[in-house]
């Protein structure tokens, strides 16, 4: 196995490690805090930052440091991992190792020395800690996780980038209950990251408005020469974790209504989306029609207002002649 094939397999490796322990938040022993840092300065600057590592295990663990460069993958905003030969990775010092004993905390302190001749835009990198010395010239392979880091040297940034499209997921259009899933694209061809930031706006049948969204909730950014696509979901109620479905029709029919209650929504709504971004503060908009018709929920109150009509009515007439009884007596009297 050449070392071209053997460093593909270990980035790529790392980089599927690395995205299920940001999710997570730990790597086995260890967290970071924070686990993502927006950072700017000038050409030139030296920027002083700091790091929280805590180690979670009972043990004493060793802890060490090492850089990469990344990129986005794909159009969920996960990062790719590249060996740093230059840029940001580079330009990034901390200590090697660290001991921390079992439940201990300790600051970190980096600092990121920005060349005087970085080109404007953004650049990004990773802290990495792991379990495992470095081999030279390699990414380590091990439980790990990282502070990614971006930064924006000032300057003359070129700007491109383009608004794609706003719709429901799979542009459905008929829902039975929440939730409902929206989805939109961005596509960065500028030399910085782009955060949109916005709400999107749900209006019913008569167009009051019924809820707003934020259009960015996990605050993620559109790095350049990427397209990201962001999903947002109207939902007012969600089962818990542990949910097992009903076994029998009724005992079924009669969880979904709740459900439905819970999440109640009937009717034609629009969902109107409206972000900002760029430097420029400019807008991108896009407007979207679904309709939610519940039916079991609606089967249920039909049949309880019908109830609660033939019900009252059969009321009004026993009270009317029980009225129309007692004055006759009173009459006789």
């Amino acid at each position: 196995m050449d070392n071209h094939f053997k460093k593909r397999n270990h980035l790529l490796l790392i980089a599927i490690l690395v995205g299920l322990f940001f999710v997570a938040g730990k790597a086995n022993a260890l967290t970071i805090s924070p686990v993502r840092l927006e950072i700017s300065g000038d050409p030139g600057q030296t920027l002083s930052e700091k790091m929280v590592l805590i180690n979670e295990n009972n043990a004493t663990e060793t802890f060490y440091s090492s850089f990469a460069n990344f990129e986005a993958q794909g159009e969920s905003g996960s990062p790719a991992f590249v060996e740093p030969k230059d840029d940001l990775g580079t330009w990034i010092s901390t200590i090697s190792t660290i001991t921390l004993k079992g439940g201990e905390s300790k600051t970190v302190p980096f600092t990121v020395t920005i060349p005087k001749n970085a080109e404007p835009g953004g650049h990004f990198a990773t802290i990495f800690w792991g379990t495992g010395p470095n081999k030279p010239g390699e990414i380590a392979i091990g439980a790990k996780m990282g502070l990614l880091i971006l930064l924006s040297v000032n300057g003359d940034a070129k700007e491109d980038t383009g608004f794609l499209n706003f719709n429901t997921v799979n542009k459905q259009f008929w829902y039975s209950t929440l939730p409902v899933s929206f989805e939109y694209r961005f596509r960065n061809d500028g030399g910085d990251r782009i955060k949109p930031q916005g709400p999107i706006t749900i209006r019913d049948t008569i167009f009051l408005p019924t809820k707003s969204l934020d259009a960015n909730p996990s605050n993620g950014n559109i790095l350049p020469g990427s397209t990201r696509k962001f999903q947002v979901d109207w939902i007012n109620y969600t089962r818990a974790n542990d949910y097992v479905a009903p076994v029998g029709f009724f005992k079924k029919f009669w969880s979904d209504v709740s459900y439905q209650w819970e999440n109640f929504a009937v009717g034609l709504y629009s969902a109107r989306l409206n972000v900002a971004y760029g430097t420029s503060g400019e807008h991108a908009k896009g407007t979207v029609f679904f309709f939610v018709f519940p039916w079991q929920l609606v089967l249920v109150m039909v049949i309880v207002g019908f109830l609660v009509i033939w019900g009252g009515r059969k009321l009004i007439k026993r009270y009317n002649k029980f009225i129309i009884k007692r004055a006759h007596r009173l009459d006789i009297k």
